[in-house]
């Protein structure tokens, strides 16, 4: 016994040790756990549309959740699939190398790519948060069919994801214009340069170019030029972009209870992919502004889908 714990009463050794072992006789239990990068807001409603999904074909008491501070190889031993939710979840796992099969949700393709190879095939997957490509460019000329230009904003990260944007679009028959920058410094250049002549912008998640601070500068350099912004997420919709594409927690969860029953039927995880449902934001206000007339959300949404699924 170490001093620290000699020198505490009795009373709240024999509680500390006794949380300790509930805690790890949860956790050794649980057939699927949870890691959870935070109990608030995305994080929270992901983690609760998972445990909805499941139950009651799996019993509460095989979901086992933890936080990243949490993680070590005894928490996760016994478990059959792992699942995170969000980036400092899937970082912390990985770190373990742990057996099982690990499912990454809520965290962009990129935080998934730079985390540390896993030894084995399928054992590891993920759902991201991004969009693919092909959905980007279709919500463009499904919802705004008059507009033929596009404005890429690209940062350090960004520029790969900007540069296949731009190849999708020039399929589509779009004239593609990208400006790489590499601080928020060159944000307001690179827009009047952008933004010239009128132009789709479609925000790309890169903090260095789309972050809290910046984010009204260019809703209103954009809004100046007449230019729409399509975002990536219901908060720029609110904030001012004309639309938003985006999947909910809602959605996320859903599809990764999909991957987490069929691991535990015996199955293995799927590859790595984007949400299959998701949802248009539409600012009425902004669209009335710039005079920009667009069809119900649900309408464009489901002609996307259709083009998704045709053969």
């Amino acid at each position: 016994m170490s001093a620290t714990l000699r020198g505490l009463p009795a009373a709240l050794l024999l509680l500390l040790v006794l949380a300790t072992a509930l805690f790890t006789g949860d956790a050794a239990a649980a057939r699927v756990l949870l890691v959870t990068s935070e109990r608030s807001g995305a994080h929270e409603e992901t983690l609760a549309a998972i445990r909805t999904a499941l139950v009651p074909g799996i019993a509460t008491s095989d979901i086992g959740i933890l936080e990243p501070s949490q993680v070590e190889n005894g928490t996760l031993a016994g478990s059959r699939i792992i699942v995170t939710i969000g980036t400092e979840a899937a970082q912390a796992v990985t770190s373990q190398s742990p057996r099982q099969p690990v499912l990454h949700t809520l965290l962009p393709r990129d935080a998934y790519e730079r985390l540390p190879a896993t030894t084995g095939t399928g054992r590891s997957s993920a759902i991201f948060l991004d969009q693919p490509v092909q959905r980007q460019i279709a919500l463009i000329t499904e919802a705004l069919p008059d507009w033929r230009r596009l404005a890429l904003l690209a940062g350090p990260r960004s520029l790969p994801l900007a540069t296949q944007l731009a190849a999708a679009a020039q399929e589509q028959q779009l004239s593609v214009n990208i400006e790489n920058i590499s601080s928020e410094r060159d944000i307001y250049p690179a827009l009047q340069r952008l933004l010239a002549d009128r132009a789709v912008l479609l925000a790309l998640p890169d903090s260095t170019v789309f972050n809290s601070y910046t984010i009204q500068n260019v809703l209103l350099t954009s809004y100046r030029h007449r230019s729409p912004l399509i975002g990536f997420s219901p908060a720029y919709v609110r904030a001012g972009a004309l639309l938003g594409l985006y999947s909910t927690p809602a959605q996320i969860g859903d599809q990764a209870a999909e991957a987490i029953r069929t691991v535990l039927a015996g199955g293995g995880l799927p590859p790595p992919q984007a949400s299959r449902r998701f949802e248009i934001g539409i600012n009425q206000n902004v669209a009335n502004s710039l005079g920009i007339r667009l069809e119900p959300a649900a309408e464009i949404a489901a002609r996307i889908s259709r083009r998704e699924t045709k053969p």
